[in-house]
């Protein structure tokens, strides 16, 4: 037992780690002669397939199981999701995020795709699905047909469940409760929930946004006349809270008022800007500290128009029209 455990600390694993792969119920079971001989073969392998140390740690640390699969089986996995139209890079990259993907029954998960054909999504959205998030290879087809039903109730069209999923598939692992509690932290910021349902539809990533950050942003946006343009260009969002003060800012003390018709100006990216304005994006952080403003006084001091007047009709459309006018390559280049 001690060589099997010196062995590992040399490989790289803390004292903690080695004592979960030790007595982890798979491999608890093998003789500390046997478990070390197939540590061996199976590290060999994995370095062979074209994982890092730093990988094989990570991955058998969160599953120790690894260790007692045959090298056999594994590349048999792999095979199979290369014929299926996976790139073996775009497996090794899977299974370093889902390492339980070389436990799963292949065909199970050829059976879930074909299912999620006939609901809408072609052979080549669920492959790239997945490669971004692995983790819908463990979801029953089940969970995801419920997670759709769950989305129909929230006011979603199936269009949209497919289109949302097919930009940012991680939404099927968002609990349906978490999505409904942002849809309500974002209504108490000023939002109707059909503004909601349009704002992550075009930005589904909001369901993966901290409510603290997220609120942060709204806020802002809201205290600079800003609130109906995240509804219609709602990828603003992307943007840190603290780079778009400290952007506004730089404009302010310039004399420069931005509003509803030159806000692509504190959304222009990085290198546009810096080339443009001559500033880094260092020095605007430092000088304009978006932490430092918060505790000396209310975003609100920054504010124009409420904003009941800014979701007035004929004030959003005059934003959509603006809105239409952004080329795709100034959005492109949006600092995320």
């Amino acid at each position: 037992m001690e060589e099997l455990k010196e062995s590992l600390k040399k490989m790289g694993y803390t004292d903690k780690q080695i004592e979960k792969i030790v007595n982890n119920h798979s491999t608890g079971k093998m003789k500390p002669e046997t478990l070390l001989a197939k540590i061996k073969e199976n590290y060999n392998f994995l370095i062979s397939l074209g994982y890092k140390k730093e990988d094989i740690i990570k991955m058998t640390k969160h599953l120790p199981a690894i260790y007692v699969y045959t090298t056999e089986n594994m590349e048999q996995k792999i095979s199979e999701l290369e014929k299926y139209g996976y790139a073996r890079e775009d497996i090794i990259k899977m299974t370093k995020r889902l390492p339980e993907l070389f436990s799963y029954n292949i065909d199970s998960i050829k059976q879930k795709s074909e299912e999620l054909e006939k609901i809408g999504y072609s052979k080549e959205d669920i492959i790239k699905m997945t490669k971004n998030s692995p983790a819908i290879c463990g979801l029953a087809l089940e969970n995801i047909k419920q997670k759709m039903e769950d989305m129909k109730a929230l006011g979603y069209s199936i269009e949209d469940i497919i289109k949302i999923t097919r930009e940012s598939p991680s939404v099927y692992c968002v609990n349906i409760e978490t999505m409904k509690q942002k849809i309500e932290e974002i209504i108490k910021l000023g939002y109707s929930k059909e503004e909601v349902i349009v704002m992550t539809r075009h930005l589904p990533t909001i369901f993966g946004y901290s409510t603290e950050n997220l609120k942060q942003k709204i806020q802002f946006y809201n205290s600079i006349g800003l609130h109906s343009v995240l509804i219609i260009d709602p990828n603003k969002l992307m943007q840190s809270v603290e780079l778009s003060y400290a952007r506004y800012m730089f404009f302010k003390d310039r004399g420069i008022d931005i509003d509803t018709q030159n806000y692509s100006r504190i959304f222009k990216g990085q290198k546009v800007f810096e080339s443009q304005y001559g500033v880094t994006k260092e020095e605007l952080l430092e000088k304009y500290d978006y932490k430092e403003y918060l505790k000396k006084k209310s975003t609100k001091e920054l504010g124009k128009e409420t904003i009941d007047e800014q979701k007035d009709t004929s004030y959003i459309n005059k934003i959509e029209e603006v809105v239409g006018e952004q080329s795709d390559k100034e959005y492109l280049l949006d600092d995320k």
